[in-house]
């Protein structure tokens, strides 16, 4: 596994099992419970398209608190993995911001 850092609005797609994004109250509980910081946030777990497109795979709702409260701060991700597929057409984290 790899560690790099993205801005999750920009770059990162989520998996079709979440597309809609995450889940609203989910995301409304770690809004009260964490704010704005990515301090001690365990990061993202992501797949690399062909392309070279991010694709989360765990936490959808960290990056999209991150990308809603704090845009352009970058956070760690763990790339985990290649996926056989372009990603590049799928929404960004950023499209799907409620």
């Amino acid at each position: 596994m790899s560690v790099r850092l993205f801005r999750s609005e920009k770059k990162c797609r989520s998996l079709r099992s979440r597309r809609q994004g995450a889940d609203p109250a989910k995301l409304t509980r770690q809004i009260s419970l964490f704010g704005r910081s990515a301090i001690g946030m365990p990061p993202p777990w992501v797949y690399e398209g062909t392309d070279g497109v991010l694709v989360i795979y765990n936490g959808v709702t960290r990056a999209t608190r991150i990308a809603r409260l704090a845009p352009g701060t970058s956070i760690r991700v763990e790339v985990i993995g290649k996926l056989p597929k372009a990603y590049a057409a799928d929404p960004k984290i950023g499209d799907l911001l409620p």
